[in-house]
This record gives structure tokens, C-alpha cells and sequence, in this order.
């Protein structure tokens, strides 16, 4: 489970679990350009690179998402059909670095409030994310830096809109980061630089 990068939500659905009334429900940002494996142009030969991966929060390394991170990216990479991870990178490498940008203090204070009011006043807490991908293949370097998604996360008596999807925090983030990683990989195609 993926539970590291959601401390701060799970302090807010502690504090808000011991008032009995509350759920917590996150969705996917609806505002990010959505990207299928069907956006990306598969290789008939995909580039065998070696995958490195950083988790961070807040600019600072957080070393215990690495694996997960690492076992999200190699599935979404080996899915599109661009780049096989390999342990050797005869092709080359590439770098995902993801950030997780968070203000723990808002957080906290929101859960406090719905809190003390048992779930009717309720809150959303956003995570906002950070991607950067960089590729290094044959003498060429790619890079994609900025791209920029986020779980929104109701807890207490709110509604989430209509078009949205609830799912568990963890099922969230794997969508974010499934879909920036396609993102990357596609605006790196359509700039012929991979």
C-alpha cells in the first residue's frame, strides 16, 4: 500500500474517526489533461533503459516511497510499449523524480475543525504532485520537468462532484502518477525526442 506519501491524510482521518461520523473519499484532479496508453505511439522495439526513481516531499528526498514508486513506474512504462526497464540500460536511463508538495499545517487544522463539529463541516485536503522525467538514449537527452497533477481528498460531510470517482487515496495516486508518466512519454514524442 502506498501509505507514506499520505501521512498527513491519515492524521486527519484519525482525528476526524475518533467524532464516528466521518469517510474520507479521494478523486483525481478532473483539471489534468487525461492520457491513455492509446495517446502513446508504441516502439516496435522499445528502448531497454535503466529506471531510477526519487520520491520526495516537499523538495526533500523520502526514500521509503522509492519502491513503490519504482514498481508504479516500471508497469506503466513496460504498458506503454516506449521503454522496457532493464537492470543493465543498454540503451540508456531514465529518471522519474516525483514530489509530493504538501502544506501538513492546513491539513491539520482542517481535520481538527471537522473534527470538533463530528463530520459536518466538512473539508478537502489536496495533495499536489510534481513530476520530472528525464531520458538519456543513444547521445540524446529528454526531459520533461513541471508536470503538475493532484488528489483531492473530502473528508467529513462533503460531496464530491458529480463526474468524479471516489477511490482510496492509494488507487488515486496511482492514477496521478500513471498519468503523468504517459504525459511525459507522449510530450516527449510529439517533440521527437523520443
Amino acid at each position: 500500500m502506498f501509505r507514506a506519501s499520505f501521512r498527513v491524510i491519515a492524521v486527519v482521518v484519525f482525528a476526524l474517526t475518533l467524532s464516528g461520523c466521518i469517510s474520507a473519499r479521494s478523486m483525481v484532479d478532473p483539471g489534468f489533461q487525461k492520457v491513455t496508453y492509446d495517446d502513446v505511439k508504441r516502439r516496435s522495439e522499445p528502448l531497454r533503459l535503466k529506471l531510477a526513481v526519487e520520491f520526495q516531499r516537499n523538495g526533500e528526498h523520502f526514500p521509503k516511497v522509492d519502491s513503490t514508486i519504482q514498481d508504479q513506474a516500471e508497469r506503466v512504462l513496460r504498458a506503454s510499449g516506449v521503454i522496457t526497464p532493464t537492470a543493465d540500460g543498454p540503451d540508456g536511463d531514465i529518471r522519474v523524480v516525483v514530489n509530493n508538495i504538501a502544506d501538513k499545517g492546513t491539513a491539520i487544522a482542517k481535520g481538527i475543525g471537522t473534527g470538533l463539529t463530528f463530520g459536518l463541516a466538512a473539508s478537502v485536503v489536496t495533495d499536489s504532485y510534481e513530476m520530472d522525467v528525464m531520458v538519456n538514449s543513444k547521445g540524446k537527452t529528454a526531459e520533461k520537468r513541471g508536470i503538475r497533477h493532484a488528489i483531492h481528498t473530502t473528508v467529513g460531510n462533503a460531496l464530491l462532484p458529480e463526474a468524479a470517482e471516489a477511490m482510496p487515496p492509494s488507487t488515486a495516486f496511482g492514477r496521478v502518477f500513471e498519468q503523468m508518466l504517459l504525459y511525459a512519454l507522449r510530450e516527449m514524442q510529439n517533440n521527437g525526442e523520443l
